[in-house]
């Protein structure tokens, strides 16, 4: 589980940056999708905070990154998800947490769902920001896992 988890974390990594240079061949960035990309970001922040049971009530409004908040998220988040994976063991991975989510339902979830879903849930609004993107007039982002394995060597070069 580890493995597969921290290829995950090197595959988002990846994948967000592609986001970045894809937003980069706009003529102007879409504010939509930058928004977007926020939303990925600040929802990585909020699944370490489930797994580390903190207060999750800063979280009740979503926050708007700038395009170069974001760039400088971009390695904290790989950097936190990478310390975090370093320091459970396997066994862990499948310990449950219990939180209230942001509709107000009582959640359980084990810690390597929660990662799962995190990079899962990046994978939808990436697709998003692609759409406008293109609408844009710029160059969408293809970041598909599989791509992202065949460039990087699994992430052996991420």
């Amino acid at each position: 589980m580890h493995s597969f988890l921290q290829n995950l974390v090197n595959y988002n990594t990846w994948a967000n940056n592609e986001v970045v240079e894809s937003l980069r061949s706009c003529p102007e960035v879409p504010r939509d999708a930058v928004i977007r990309l926020s939303h990925i970001l600040e929802n990585n922040w909020y699944v370490l905070d489930i797994i580390d049971e903190q207060d999750l009530s800063k979280w009740d409004a979503d926050r708007d990154y700038t395009i170069d908040e974001c760039i400088a998220e971009i390695p904290k988040i790989d950097a936190a998800y990478k310390k975090l994976l370093g320091e459970l063991k396997d066994e862990q991975l499948e310990y449950s947490v219990r939180f209230t989510d942001v509709a107000g339902r009582n959640v359980e979830r084990r810690i390597s769902e929660l990662i799962f879903h995190t990079f899962d849930h990046c994978s939808h609004h990436r697709g998003q920001i692609a759409m406008i993107v293109r609408e844009a007039g710029g160059e969408p982002a293809q970041t598909w896992y599989n791509r992202w394995i065949r460039e990087t060597g699994r992430g052996k070069n991420s």
